[in-house]
């Protein structure tokens, strides 16, 4: 969190380095003027690698798999011990404190190596190296995951600023269009119901505007939330609406490997398989090497050495078949890690489908609503002149505004729509932050 701070900090003065008249008020007024940081994308990028917390989860869940995978090759090892003792006796019951000294020493230096344990050694290393590789996938799948919030986050806040100029622009077309049909009402060439239902849409692109600015501030939460800056508001930001053209000859089957939904699936069938031979390491002997030397006499430097050196051969014959039940449950784990492995594999195939093919949609629908607008726009100018000058009914007139400002909220929405496919279609791929 201490990242995100520092972070907010420097956006925050680089933002009052380019904007010196920040907090300078004009001559006579009181009002305390509020500045908003303008973020880019890449702004929001690197703010959510460093500071977003399901980043920075996963990345520690990383470390902890990492850290049990190094000890885990501890198994290979030699295990080395020391020891000093020290003690005194005497007769009797009642020892004499002030006669208590150390009239016997001994140290000991041992070392121990397993030279075969059934392959659990080698299971549990194996085990924890695919629970690297899993978490490593999680991580990615975590940070592709962010970049669709982060990127809808951002779309919608994008949004929420044009939606916002946009039903401005229509609220004063619905004035104006009141006092045009206003005048003629009292010039006795409109009815008073056109004169009503005009003033109502007018008021109703007044409440649209006032909903759109609460839904800004709503937009700036989520933003700050997705990078990390917590409160850091008000935000705005700064990008195009436009997105890539869509591949068209994608193909599933061979993108599905490298989706990190797979690669998890496939590190959890690597971990039960080593669990798998870990269960079974003991329905075979263990073999064991140990070496030690010593010294032992009254003396803190003892002169009598001893050494010793041995193998050590076990082999466990029985223990209430816990471990015939172990391996029994491990095999079942074993194959149900690969049914998993199955599933998400044809799940991920369908769920990349699914995505280009949103993608492909809203893609051309954007030019599709972009058309329209255009239409609407040309029919609404002359739809005015006409009207204004009684050639054409109300009824007619109204309609035509009203697919204008329907096409001009659509085509908006549409580009929008755009962004949201293009987000859900890189977290398929599991495109992470940065990439």
């Amino acid at each position: 969190m201490r990242i995100g701070i520092f972070h907010a900090i420097f956006l925050s003065a680089a933002f009052l380095s380019l904007n010196p008249a920040y907090g300078k008020g004009q001559a006579g007024e009181n009002t305390t003027q509020t500045q908003t940081a303008e973020l880019e994308w890449d702004d929001c990028v690197r703010a959510a690698i460093s500071s977003n917390p399901d980043i920075r989860e996963a990345r520690f869940r990383l470390d902890a798999s990492t850290a049990r995978r190094n000890a885990a090759f501890g198994g290979f090892l030699p295990k080395i011990s020391a020891s000093v003792d020290a003690g005194d006796s005497g007769p009797g019951n009642n020892p004499d404190l002030g006669d208590i000294g150390a009239d016997s020493w001994s140290a000991r230096l041992g070392a121990s190596q397993s030279l075969f344990s059934g392959f659990s050694s080698l299971s549990d290393v194996r085990r924890n190296m695919a629970s690297v590789r899993r978490q490593k996938a999680a991580l990615q799948a975590e940070s592709a995951d962010t970049r669709n919030r982060l990127r809808r986050a951002f779309a919608d806040l994008l949004f929420a600023q044009d939606n916002i100029r946009l039903l401005e622009n229509i609220a004063k077309r619905r004035g104006d269009n009141a006092d045009l049909v206003r005048l003629r009402y009292e010039s006795g060439r409109e009815n008073k119901g056109s004169s009503l239902r005009v003033d109502a849409d007018a008021r109703a692109a007044a409440f649209e505007v006032s909903r759109a600015r609460r839904g800004l501030n709503l937009a700036r939460r989520r933003l700050a939330r997705e990078t990390g800056l917590g409160e850091f508001s008000p935000l705005s930001v700064r990008g195009s609406w436009d997105v890539p053209i869509p591949p068209d000859d994608s193909n599933p089957g061979e993108i599905a490997p490298t989706v990190p939904a797979v690669l998890q699936a496939l590190a959890s069938t690597e971990e039960a398989r080593a669990g798998l031979w870990g269960a079974l390491s003991p329905f075979w002997p263990s073999l064991d090497a140990s070496a030690n030397i010593s010294r032992n006499g009254p003396d803190w430097i003892p002169e009598n050495r001893t050494w010793g050196a041995g193998l050590s051969l076990s082999y466990n014959l029985f223990n209430g078949a816990r471990d015939a039940n172990a391996a029994l449950a491990a095999r079942a784990e074993d194959l149900s890690a690969r049914e998993s492995l199955d599933a998400v594999i044809r799940d991920t195939r369908v769920g990349l489908e699914e995505a280009l093919n949103d993608y492909l949609d809203a893609y051309e629908n954007v030019g599709v609503r972009k058309q329209y607008l255009d239409a609407a726009v040309v029919r609404a100018e002359i739809g005015r002149a006409q009207y204004a000058n009684g050639l054409l009914s109300f009824s007619q007139w109204d309609l035509i505004e009203t697919e204008l400002v329907d096409s001009e909220r659509g085509y908006l929405a549409a580009r929008r729509d755009a962004l949201y496919a293009e987000a859900a279609w890189n977290r398929s791929l599991g495109l992470e932050l940065g990439k």
